[in-house]
């Protein structure tokens, strides 16, 4: 994969997470389930005790991830060096703990409350896809972030 398709790939993805995420959010806060046809596993995992953490919606935590990652992979132009290796180190980080969340609330969906949520294992497959294209270019290739 260029470095271009890259630069393009990533924050297309989180978009596309932030959408999906804010979607859930506004649901869960309306009080409605999300569709999932003749299955029922969205609205198991989106009432559950786990669709919240302190009274806040995980899909809005979740929502404010996307934001955060949109906006770090987003080409900015700066000066060579420190900024674009601590923005990409951020952008690693933060992909980071959202794969990790992904994978527990996951685990949770499958063996806690033996249901799946379509729209939120789309945000899984996302977030493992960013978290595989951030690391392979923060560990194999070196910090990339390029300046426009």
């Amino acid at each position: 994969m260029s470095a271009r398709m890259r630069v393009l790939l990533v924050p297309v993805l989180a978009m596309a997470g932030l959408l999906d995420a804010t979607y859930l959010a506004v649901l869960h806060l309306l009080g409605e389930i999300p569709p999932c046809g003749a299955y029922r596993g969205c609205e198991a995992v989106n009432t559950s005790l786990y669709s919240e953490l302190f009274g806040i919606p995980v899909a809005a935590l979740g929502a404010m991830l996307y934001a955060a990652i949109l906006g770090l992979a987003l080409p900015q132009k700066e000066a060579e060096g420190t900024g674009r290796i601590r923005r990409s180190l951020m952008l690693y980080a933060i992909t980071l703990a959202g794969a990790l969340s992904m994978g527990y609330l996951t685990a949770v969906e499958l063996f806690v409350l033996h249901a799946i949520c379509y729209w939120c294992i789309a945000l899984a497959l996302i977030t493992f896809a960013l978290l595989a294209i951030v690391v392979r270019d923060v560990w194999v290739r070196g910090v990339w972030m390029p300046s426009f």
